[in-house]
């Protein structure tokens, strides 16, 4: 998901007036400390307590959690219509799933409660249940075995509340109802009976009624449109390869719709790319969207072929005025962002990234949501790297950050879906990559896309992968960046260059720099491998050195007599530094 400008601007608002009464008596002092600014950024995130997660689910009962580990889901099937002018939807939900212990006697089904439930089945027998706290509780009474398959029918109607980002709307575009979906991180619930957490994949089979004029749009292939009688539409969308309940869409409107088609990399497939629109935003569209093909043609050859090749790849606007949402093969695109100038090329890209980096390979748990934002962030530097050059992307990277962020960036605090999630998590793996070098670097996408293709995964296995590829304990790389500091590197260097001893005269110097650390953290030293570059009067030279304690002084034979020592000036490490006087005690 890519927030945009609008929720920026949202945010600015309530920074700015919680920053009044933080920084108040503290405008015209020298500075203002790190830590004052984290505290604002903690009060900031309360105001998105609506918009957060719970590994112990949404009531935070790890009981109930444990209660629905005890079953696997393999299958939905979802029919859904409504009553648009009252907003109002009908759905029946069939569950397929598969019991994994002998101790299921409750099947928890999240819920909210502002539906109404009218019936449960359990294997086709009507069921007593009970709907309270946004779940539904079936008793099995000990009917169910290990390994046992069991289906539950639930038909349910209701009002759907507004959740979250936007987890379920109804509103209106050329003069055309207009209903969507925008589920993450656990909202799906509020508007279909589901196993609401990320760790449980499975088909569906979508069945969407709609109004005539309408277009109904979901996830994987469009098997059918059927004529009912009442001059409604039925449209059935099959979703066969594995999903999870946040990546499940509507998308409903009165759209224009163009194809075009995508060859997969051997030649051997072929798939719809599918663009859908509101007609006053068309032209626009077909501009801004115009690279999507060769997108997907360079994302399939950095981090493997695009995997959903048997289905489709797709945008469809939606109402959504605060960026888009990479719903599985079918992105959500807020028409806010569709200027027919190419201006949000990189919320294109991001949710197309997503499709290999959050669909495909899905979180284990919401601690673990960089793994979707920050490889969709980072891919967006790449897709500049490619277009550009490699200038242009360490000026990307450079604009993305903003100099302290808040919290970690695995397990992040409050608001999931921050700076640290997104833009120090594309810094990571940046990195990450000028520590592996940029062959073993993009090895590592491959096999961890290839990897966990259609599973779920968390940071630790991404670790492990990087390990595995390198050859190389990382253990500190993911500590200093990832699971617990929360801080950067503020480097102190100087340097000294004088005739190499057993060779005055020819031109050949001895480089002296003096490397020290100066940052208060709690964390201590970072470390990393330090690029200098060294402008000499024959020309420039870089030199890489493992920074692995706070002072450290490298010595290093130059060609030629030194001018300028520059550190790290291609920008691999989140960093503050500053040259000093260079002294010979150190």
């Amino acid at each position: 998901m890519k927030l945009s400008r609008v929720i920026l601007l949202v945010t600015a608002v309530l920074f700015v007036s919680i920053a009044y009464w933080i920084f108040t008596g503290t405008l015209f002092s020298k500075a203002v400390t790190e830590d004052r600014f984290a505290k604002c950024i903690s009060a900031l995130s309360s105001k998105y307590q609506e918009i957060k997660y719970s590994d112990s689910g949404k009531n935070g009962d790890s009981a109930i959690i444990s209660y629905q580990d005890l079953y696997d889901v393999r299958n939905y099937s979802l029919k859904v219509s409504f009553d648009i002018p009252s907003k109002y939807i009908y759905g029946l939900l069939e569950m397929n799933s598969a019991s994994m212990s002998d101790t299921l006697n409750k099947i928890y089904i999240n819920l909210n409660t502002d539906m109404k439930v009218l019936n449960v089945r359990l294997n086709g027998n009507e069921s007593d249940f009970l709907h309270n706290d946004d779940y539904i509780i079936i008793k099995t009474n000990g009917r169910i075995r290990i390994n046992e398959e069991f289906k539950v029918e639930i038909k349910y109607e209701g009002s759907p509340k507004n959740y979250g980002f936007d987890s379920f709307s109804f509103k209106t575009f050329s003069d055309e109802p207009a209903i969507y979906t925008l589920s993450e991180p656990d909202y799906a619930s509020t508007w279909w009976p589901c196993k609401d957490i990320p760790n449980d994949k499975f088909t569906i089979d979508i069945f969407i009624t709609v109004p005539g004029q309408l277009t109904a749009v979901s996830n994987g292939l469009l098997k059918e449109v059927r004529d009912e009688e009442n001059g409604q539409k039925t449209f059935f969308w099959k979703s066969s390869y594995p999903i999870t309940t946040y990546l499940v869409s509507l998308a409903i409107g009165k759209y224009d719709k163009w194809t075009e088609t995508y060859y997969s990399s051997d030649s051997l497939n072929k798939m719809p790319v599918e663009y859908y629109t509101y007609p006053e935003y068309t032209e626009n569209a077909k501009i801004d969207w115009k690279n999507t093909l060769r997108m997907i043609e360079f994302f399939s050859g950095k981090f493997g072929e695009y995997p959903f090749i048997k289905e489709k790849y797709g945008m469809a606007l939606f109402g959504w005025v605060g960026g888009a949402m990479e719903h599985q093969t079918i992105s959500s695109m807020g028409y806010t962002l569709v200027k027919g100038n190419g201006k949000y090329e990189n919320i294109v890209v991001h949710e197309l990234a997503h499709q290999w980096f959050g669909d495909a390979v899905s979180p284990e748990s919401w601690k673990d949501i960089w793994l979707n934002e920050g490889f969709a962030s980072y891919s967006e530097a790449l897709w500049i790297e490619n277009e550009k050059g490699k200038e242009d992307y360490i000026k990307y990277l450079k604009k993305e950050d903003y100099g302290f962020f808040q919290g970690t960036v695995y397990d992040p605090e409050g608001f999931i879906f921050g700076p640290t999630v997104y833009n120090k998590g594309a810094w990571c793996l940046h990195m990450l990559r000028g520590t592996v070098g940029d062959s073993v670097f993009f090895e590592i996408l491959k096999k961890y896309f290839e990897s966990y293709k259609y599973k779920n995964v968390n940071t630790y296995d991404f670790q492990k992968i990087c390990e595995e590829v390198s050859g190389t304990d990382l253990k500190y790389f993911f500590d200093q960046w990832i699971f617990t500091g929360t801080g950067r590197p503020d480097y102190r260097y100087s340097w000294k260059a004088e005739d190499f001893q057993d060779q005055k005269g020819t031109g050949v110097y001895t480089l002296r720099i003096n490397l020290k650390q100066v940052q208060e953290d709690n964390f201590g030293v970072y470390r990393m491998p330090v690029r200098f570059t060294v402008i000499t009067d024959k020309g420039s030279q870089e030199f890489k050195f493992f920074n692995d304690s706070k002072v450290q002084q490298f010595e290093q034979p130059v060609n030629g007599k030194p001018v300028e020592v520059l550190i790290d000036n291609e920008n691999w490490i989140l960093k503050k530094s500053q040259m000093e006087e260079y002294k010979d005690t150190y």
